[in-house]
């Protein structure tokens, strides 16, 4: 087996890679004008639909709002951007479809494909009898106008063009912007906005063309030629894009009959068997076509790094990482050997190792894609743990313990959920929980340490009601920690699927919870908590935790009881700070303690 290399470092891998290096700059610039060309269509059809929302307020308004909006689009500039968009965006688009090797793809992706190829169907005719039959016998494109003539017989058809035309940009946005941890932040916005423009459009289209239908105007004239022009534009408008079309699908179909009928190569991917095919299809595709488990969040346009792949053996043989793709990798520091599955075409064979899978449903032959609500925020991570359960283990009756861990746990959950938070984890005596989850990070921040009060003193309150029954009191400790943290779901058979947060912030925070023991607090919370918050607060003690992994001590506070917005200004009594010894950390009280058992023992 050959040792993993950097893309593209052979010589002859560029040689024997020719073709498909050229085959990835193709779609890796292809990628790129059809995001542009479809942001200028769909830049245009925003402001088309916020004219028509207008005429809720009567078709003088829309009138208005027309002459600004054709102030740029009916421009020379204008007209250039917009109907050369019009133009790339779709022939773009089909070479991206040629570009597949398999058809076997998410169902969201058939239905963007399927509006595409509908689109024209209705948009022809709209473009002709508008701007077209304008230019060539001055008709008039005003609201009054075109309103009467579509008003009622083409209502439907037009409301209907309004909504293919939005679902499929809205749709390309959305997949673009899916895989970005920022969007999460403004995704309902998004949502809102997506429903409200054409619902609000097709409101106004229909009050201005009704006020447009009683309006005293003389009746518009059709003459033979305009009538017999019309029928031949669309007629050729629609044979010129559905002839491109067709050839494409002959150019596929030449492809496929050529391709079965020359050599094959041999891929194995590794768990899943080795297949035998003919080159061209990407990786990512022949996982589609075999039914591999696999994770592809942004559908294979190199806008995420989820279905990437270790090639194990035949690196030396693919084309170098197109400009999207080394991007990427570069993002995530990726090891030598790890492709993107959906930009490499192997050309000869080739083994990989899936590195991010996704489990297939039972009987299903497409692969689940990987959760798009995971990602990375800032959060406030909650860590508690009760001590010395070891000891206090060792002398209850099993049933007397489990009991009481069920009546610990029920009053723990309670203290969380009650200031929106969310447990993610039980373990033994103690449990994780996260908070800032809705809202914004100071809410968090705030719910984190007004829950932590809570539970102290909901353990005060068992050691009322179980300290006849303990051999010693309950006592707990609670390390909380903000900054930023992933968080997203796992899914497994037999598990079922379970919400989990990871990262450095549920580390520190594990670490200022173990740090109460020597700190001698209940309760030890960041300065990155405390500012997260915005508020300060009483009986608090400065510390400085070191930190595994951290070169500078973590600057923390300790509460030796349940928290306490301080209410008014008063100067602390000052105290010695703490003090850093091996590692730990050691508070003057530590100290004093010390002392004292040295004199007894002397």
């Amino acid at each position: 087996m050959n040792r993993p290399q950097a893309a593209g470092t052979s010589r002859t891998g560029m040689s024997r890679g020719g073709m498909g290096a050229s085959m990835d700059q193709v779609s890796s610039w292809n990628r790129d004008i059809r995001f542009v060309s479809g942001l200028i269509l769909l830049t245009f059809a925003t402001t088309h639909f916020l004219n028509h929302a207008v005429g809720i307020f009567g078709l003088e308004a829309m009138e208005k709002v027309q002459d600004w909006r054709y102030g740029f689009w009916h421009s020379r500039l204008g007209t250039a951007v917009l109907y050369g968009a019009l133009i790339v965006h779709p022939v773009f688009a089909l070479l991206r479809v040629v570009q597949r090797r398999t058809f076997k793809m998410p169902l969201r992706e058939m239905l963007q494909i399927a509006l595409g190829l509908t689109i024209p169907l209705l948009l022809v005719d709209h473009i002709i009898g508008t701007r077209v039959m304008g230019i060539y016998f001055g008709a008039d494109e005003g609201y009054r106008s075109v309103l009467r003539r579509l008003w009622p017989g083409a209502a439907l058809t037009q409301s209907l063009l309004l909504l293919l035309v939005w679902t499929h940009g809205i749709l390309g946005i959305h997949f673009m912007l899916r895989a970005r941890d920022s969007y999460r932040h403004w995704r309902d916005p998004f949502l809102l906005m997506a429903i409200l423009i054409p619902l609000l459009a097709i409101i106004g289209f229909s009050v201005g063309a009704r006020e447009a239908k009683q309006m005293a105007l003389p009746a518009e004239l059709v003459s033979d030629a305009q009538a017999a022009m019309f029928v031949r534009d669309v007629m050729w408008g629609k044979g010129a894009f559905y002839g491109l079309v067709a050839s494409f699908l002959l150019f596929i179909g030449i492809r496929e009959i050529r391709v079965r009928t020359t050599r094959q190569i041999t891929v194995r991917f590794v768990g899943h068997g080795t297949r035998r095919l003919a080159p061209g299809p990407t990786v990512l595709e022949m996982f589609r076509r075999f039914g591999i488990p696999h994770a592809a969040l942004c559908g294979g346009r190199a806008r995420c790094a989820t279905c990437r792949v270790l090639v194990m053996d035949g690196n030396d043989k693919l084309p170098r990482p197109g400009p999207n793709e080394a991007k990427l990798l570069r993002r995530i520091s990726a090891p030598e050997g790890v492709r993107l599955a959906c930009q490499i075409r192997p050309r000869e064979d080739l083994q990989v190792q899936i590195l991010l899978a996704s489990r297939l449903n039972a009987g299903a032959t497409r692969a689940f894609e990987l959760n798009d609500a995971a990602g990375k925020r800032g959060l406030t991570v909650v860590v508690a743990d009760l001590r010395a359960f070891s000891a206090l283990s060792e002398r209850q009756l099993p049933r007397e313990l489990i009991g009481l861990l069920n009546r610990f746990f029920d009053e723990m959950g309670q203290a969380i959920t009650a200031h929106e938070g969310r447990i993610d984890a039980f373990y033994g005596d103690g449990f994780m929980a996260v908070f800032g989850l809705e809202g914004p990070p100071a809410r968090g921040a705030q719910a984190a340490i007004t829950a932590a009060g809570d539970i102290v003193r909901a353990v005060d309150a068992l050691n009322r009601e179980y300290g006849a029954a303990l051999p010693l009191p309950l006592r707990i400790g609670i390390g909380i920690h903000t900054g930023d943290a992933i968080t997203g779901a796992v899914e497994n058979d037999n598990l079922g699927r379970r919400e989990i947060t990871v990262g450095q912030t549920v580390m520190v925070a594990s670490q200022l919870e173990s740090a109460t023991r020597r700190v001698l607090a209940d309760i030890v919370v960041s300065e990155d908590t405390i500012r997260a918050s915005g508020r300060s607060y009483a009986g608090t003690t400065t510390l400085k935790i070191a930190i595994k992994g951290r070169e500078k001590p973590l600057t923390a506070y300790g509460f030796a009881s349940a928290p306490e917005i301080a209410r008014r200004k008063r100067e602390d009594v000052a105290m010695p700070a703490p003090v850093v010894a091996g590692g730990e950390v050691t508070t003057p009280a530590e100290v004093v303690q010390e002392q004292g058992e040295a004199n007894e023992k002397g």
